[in-house]
């Protein structure tokens, strides 16, 4: 009995790609990884600096004595005794990072005055600024690494932020400036209210449609604040991005897949405390090495150092820590928008603007080389090919 045509057919073997069914996977490992790199911690570690040197001299300037200037540099620690060998400080999430970048328009909100608004309009450019440029090297390149698996040069990614720098920097200040010019009406209503005996009936009419306006200042207020970090992905990301379109891609990404952005930010949340559990415990480790072979060589220790080189010492991993934080976001931020786009537009990951590749023009010729060539391109007879037999068959 002869075996069917069947049996002898090979049967295809499928197997499951879980990157492409599952992209989070990938982003999830490699965010972390991307993070805590030296360069990106160090060039966090100089914008938190800068931040801090900027917002204290707006202070010095601007500041009333009742507004207290927020301290960039020290992370939240964890709750005392949870790792008592190590004593490990842990890293800020991402959500408490957003809070700060929008710290100096609350610290207004709750004490609007003259010196506060100056205060306020002062630190916020100062943030918008630096972490234009700041967030959008980190960007580009987890956008790059994230998206082809390549690595991004520092050159070009340097390059190309600059090129952008002020369309970052105006996709935030595009809706703020809206805000304010809808907040005119108010202070001039709150001008009229001053008047004796019918100011206050006027204000008080005229404020009716103004308090409608209060749902159109949130929409700008949510698109500023939540669209901030996709907007400089999409600028870094797209094929000759504006701020136009950072601004419109943010919204749409936000208000169009609300449960993607949050279940985005929950796992944000967790990775970015176990990743910077996992720095505290390197680097407090390597501090404690540190400190012991000091204090061995030394008549005193290193904790008692009451001098500029004690605090100066004493905060290095203090602020390494807060860096990663601010590292992790703009990685998480990446990761998330990459996510949204695919989900809304459809579009790869790797669909990514790789910069003006121009072509390179070619080598000039040598006076012997262009010696060689005819005058006369026309004269230049084809070489004969190889003649195939011809086809006597009947």
């Amino acid at each position: 009995m002869k075996d069917s045509l069947l049996d002898s057919v090979a049967t295809p073997k499928v197997a499951i790609d879980w990157f492409r069914s599952t992209p989070w996977w990938r982003f999830a490992s490699q965010c972390i990884v991307i993070s805590w790199r030296s360069t990106h911690l160090l060039l966090c570690a100089a914008g938190l600096l800068l931040t801090q040197l900027w917002i204290s001299a707006s202070h010095r300037i601007f500041g009333p004595n009742e507004t207290v200037v927020q301290d960039w540099l020290s992370p939240s620690a964890l709750p005392n005794g949870w790792l008592p060998v190590l004593e490990a400080q842990g890293t800020e999430l991402p959500l408490s990072i957003w809070q700060r970048f929008s710290y100096p328009v609350y610290q207004w909100l709750s004490n609007p005055t003259v010196n506060g608004a100056a205060f306020g309009l002062s630190s916020m450019i100062g943030i918008i600024a630096i972490w234009s440029f700041v967030g959008g090297c980190l960007t580009r390149r987890s956008v790059v690494e994230l998206g082809t698996r390549m690595t991004a040069p520092w050159a070009e990614s340097i390059q190309l932020v600059l090129k952008r720098w002020q369309s970052i920097a105006w996709s935030v200040t595009m809706p703020s400036g809206l805000i304010l010019m809808i907040a005119v009406l108010p202070l001039t209503l709150g001008w009229i209210s001053n008047i004796p005996g019918i100011g206050e009936w006027i204000a008080g009419l005229l404020m009716i449609p103004v308090v409608l306006f209060s749902v159109g200042i949130g929409w700008c207020a949510a698109i500023t604040l939540f669209g901030f970090p996709l907007s400089v992905c999409s600028i870094v990301t797209e094929k000759g991005a504006d701020a136009y379109d950072g601004v419109s891609r943010s919204a749409a990404y936000t208000f169009q897949r609300p449960l993607t952005l949050a279940l985005c930010i929950i796992a944000a949340e967790f990775l970015s405390s176990v990743g910077g559990t996992l720095l505290s415990i390197v680097l407090s480790t390597g501090l404690r090495v540190i400190e012991a072979g000091f204090d061995i060589g030394s008549y005193s220790s290193l904790k008692e150092f009451g001098t500029m080189w004690g605090q100066l010492l004493r905060g290095i991993v203090p602020l390494l820590l807060s860096a990663y934080g601010f590292s992790f976001f703009w990685t998480a931020a990446s990761a998330t928008y990459l996510i949204l786009r695919r989900d809304v537009d459809h579009a790869e990951f790797d669909l990514i603007d790789m910069g003006d590749q121009e072509p390179k023009p070619l080598p000039e010729l040598s006076k012997k080389e262009r010696a060689v060539l005819p005058s006369d391109p026309d004269s230049v007879k084809p070489i004969p090919g190889p003649t195939l037999p011809e086809n006597t068959a009947e």
